[in-house]
């Protein structure tokens, strides 16, 4: 192959026509993110929401709460819902699930509308172009993307934006590969799915997801503990170190959670490296003459050793290319915002000046 997609790497605010706001948003599984051309923060919100009965709580007790009302419920949303759920020892509802729109959550495309009209923040008197994610077809899982990709879509269009979707794991290339002029594995754990994605200069050449990443292996240590699966997340998010084991922790009930991560964990990057191995040789017909990075990017892949954990597994296996190194996204939260955005300056800055 020898053709190539320009994407231009450096977002110069100044550059930029008054009037045009550039959004790159990531709609996960766990977080909604917005990363946006007139900002250098990256607004990132929980991507849960918690449902209360009237008689459950008062509304004025609410004051410094993010919430909606609607049919005499209340829905408390964000990191609010999680930090409540907690609370009440209740099991917050997720509009997304395994990274597609939830379907068995009635309410799940409301409670999604009000918080990317949040997202978003102010877009009054602008020319908004939004380029937003969207998985790859899961390999083991039957779902299609089709309908997830037209809420989104359809959602967005409510606000009288221009958009138009990106592979999630393809935005990953595109804010950490420009040494490399866009050529690159990427992989996003994030936490309904693990998004994998080849790039060759620019030119995406493959891509395929799995249902199996950060909320299998809560769902998973849940089950095996008897425990609130927010409780495991919370655990994992404030205690898990992949490098310095389990067998430190003091506190005997938090000990047990964190084996029973750590096994899962392995499990998951090691059926995650067979999955890439397999696809590769089935399906991939592009010969890549040249050793390219592996970016870790996601959620998921946050806990300290996770790379080391990676990398250890990988040289167990031979794989169908050369790799040059295999690396972590500068910042694995928000890389795929921020590649996102990178992808919509590049490409609507330039439609909007012919």
């Amino acid at each position: 192959m020898n053709e190539e997609t320009n994407v231009e790497p450096v977002i110069e605010k100044k550059k930029l026509k008054n009037n045009n706001l550039y959004i790159g948003a990531d709609f996960g599984t766990m977080t909604l993110q917005a990363a946006r051309s007139d900002s250098d923060d990256i607004k990132i919100m929980r991507n849960v929401f918690l449902e209360l009965k009237s008689d459950e709580i008062s509304i004025s007790d609410l004051s410094d709460i993010n919430y909606i009302e609607n049919d005499n419920n209340l829905y408390i949303i964000g990191e609010d819902a999680f930090r409540l759920a907690n609370i009440f020892g209740k099991e917050v509802s997720r509009p997304m699930e395994k990274g597609l729109i939830s379907n068995k959550e009635i309410n799940a495309i409301d409670v999604l509308t009000i918080m990317i009209r949040d997202l978003l923040g102010d877009i009054k008197d602008k020319d908004v172009y939004v380029s937003y994610s969207i998985p790859a077809e899961s390999i083991d899982e039957g779902r299609s993307v089709t309908y997830h990709e037209k809420v989104f879509g359809r959602i967005l269009s409510v606000f009288g934006v221009n958009f138009r979707p990106i592979n999630e794991a393809m935005a990953i290339i595109y804010s950490e590969c420009a040494n490399e002029k866009y050529s690159g594995v990427a992989l996003s754990f994030g936490a309904g799915m693990c998004n994998c994605a080849v790039g060759y200069k620019g030119i995406e050449t493959f891509k395929f997801s799995t249902a199996r990443s950060g909320d299998w292996v809560d769902k998973n240590v849940s089950e095996s503990l008897n425990i609130v699966k927010n409780r495991v997340t919370t655990i994992k998010e404030k205690h898990l170190n992949l490098h310095d084991g389990f067998q430190k922790e003091p506190n005997k009930k938090i000990r047990r959670v964190l084996e029973s991560l750590t096994y899962f964990y392995e499990n998951l990057v090691d059926y995650t490296i067979k999955k890439i191995i397999n696809e590769f040789h089935e399906n991939v017909d592009t010969e890549i003459d040249e050793k390219i990075p592996i970016i870790i990017s996601g959620g998921t892949s946050l806990p300290e050793g996770f790379l080391e954990l990676f990398k250890n597994t990988i040289n167990k296996y031979e794989l169908p290319f050369e790799i040059s190194e295999i690396r972590r996204a500068k910042n694995p939260l928000t890389a795929v915002a921020q590649g996102l955005l990178i992808k919509t300056v590049s490409d609507f800055s330039t439609q909007t000046k012919k």
